[in-house]
């Protein structure tokens, strides 16, 4: 199973807050100061309760969402005040994560009709395309973004960048991040992009350069010390690796990218258990992510859990019916593990017939003639 390589191209970030304006929240390792909660009274108040209570619902607790909650709640805040285009993102964001695409793209385009200049909404909905692995559309997104409301944004254009890394476009990623870097030459994603893009070009020097420098600059940025893990995994050096997955994962332990490495390091060393934990919480914050999903039915079947994982493989085929991984993994659960031959043979001619580079070496024609004697780890 290969690991990912990049950081989120997309910011699924909830903003609390009555107005499309309202500051980030910091969150800091400080002594909690109790302050005495004040009835709200105004709409903007009241919104903002709302806000809060849906964010309580979308704390992951025992590997779960409370997603009936978060709905409930930020609707209300929209009722409470209907004119604040954030809130409307905020609902999308909640539909994104349960991979309800269509929802999500009908609250961004509110949040957008409100504020047309409201970046997150569409970084969001192209995301959507990407991972349907839809680059083209994510790009044209972007794209008509910057053209028609403001060709500087630096977040859009850091997407952007991403989008066209993904779809292995490295002249245009680099131009994207052009754009950023002449405005700002210590942008934190544009440096990450760019410690990639050199990275995917195969130029190690170079994007060991970039991606120390901007880790000296910002070593709390979990994107950063997840491209440096990447490196050092690149090099055979998962001790490494995984210490600087770990840093990234204490900046912030939601990140996507740095869970999804820890848990294919540990899918790949037999320790399915936290394989398991780590492709959950990928997928409880990116329910569309193929490729945790994936490592996710393969960890289950490490446990020995073979109809969840069958429930896996089945919701990435439902996805992507042309998925070969998904397809040839399936192929050998059934064969291996739940007595189904017949179907498992299906599966592995279909494998052939939409896989890249398979020639008569390959184990599933061992498999096909029934002469698998030494079960080969999953890949």
């Amino acid at each position: 199973m290969k690991r990912i390589f990049l950081v989120t191209v997309f910011m699924a970030v909830l903003f609390v807050g009555a107005c499309a304006t309202a500051p980030k929240v910091e969150e800091k390792e400080e002594k909690v100061v109790v302050v005495e909660r004040k009835e709200p009274r105004e709409p903007e108040d009241w919104a903002k309760y709302f806000t809060e209570k849906g964010a309580e619902a979308l704390e992951i607790r025992d590997g779960k969402v409370d997603f009936p909650n978060a709905i409930k709640y930020f609707e209300r805040a929209i009722k409470a005040y209907p004119t604040s285009p954030t809130l409307y993102y905020n609902l999308g964001l909640v539909y994104q994560r349960m991979g309800n695409d269509q929802k999500a793209v009908e609250y961004y385009n509110k949040a957008l009709e409100l504020d047309p200049k409201y970046a997150m909404p569409v970084i969001n909905r192209a995301a959507i395309y990407a991972n349907r692995l839809e680059y083209n559309r994510a790009i044209e997104v972007c794209e008509n973004f910057l053209d028609r409301e403001n060709d500087k944004d630096v977040v859009v254009l850091s997407a952007l960048a991403g989008f066209y890394l993904l779809r292995g476009d490295n002249i245009n990623a680099i131009q994207s991040v052009r754009r950023i870097l002449v405005q700002d030459q210590a942008n934190v994603d544009a440096l990450k992009n760019l410690g990639m893009i050199y990275f995917l070009n195969r130029d190690i020097g170079l994007a060991t350069m970039v991606t120390t420098n901007s880790y000296n600059l910002r070593p709390d940025d979990a994107g950063i010390a997840n491209n440096r893990g990447v490196l050092f995994s690149d090099q055979g050096d998962d001790s490494l690796a995984m210490l600087y997955f770990g840093n990234a994962l204490n900046n912030d332990s939601k990140n996507v990218s740095a869970n999804f490495n820890i848990g294919a390091i540990a899918m790949r060393y037999g320790d399915a258990e936290t394989a398991y934990e780590r492709f959950s919480i990928v997928l409880s914050q990116d329910p569309d992510n193929l490729r945790a999903r994936v490592g996710l039915a393969i960890a289950l079947r490490g446990l020995s859990r073979f109809e969840d994982a069958e429930k896996q493989y089945q919701k990435v085929l439902s996805k992507n019916p042309n998925h070969a991984k998904a397809t040839f993994n399936l192929g050998i659960l059934y064969y291996d593990h739940m007595n189904k031959q017949v179907e498992a043979k299906a599966l592995f001619r279909r494998f052939i017939s939409i896989a890249d580079g398979i020639d008569q070496d390959h184990i599933v024609h061992k498999y096909l003639a029934d002469k698998v004697f030494i079960r080969p780890k999953e890949d």
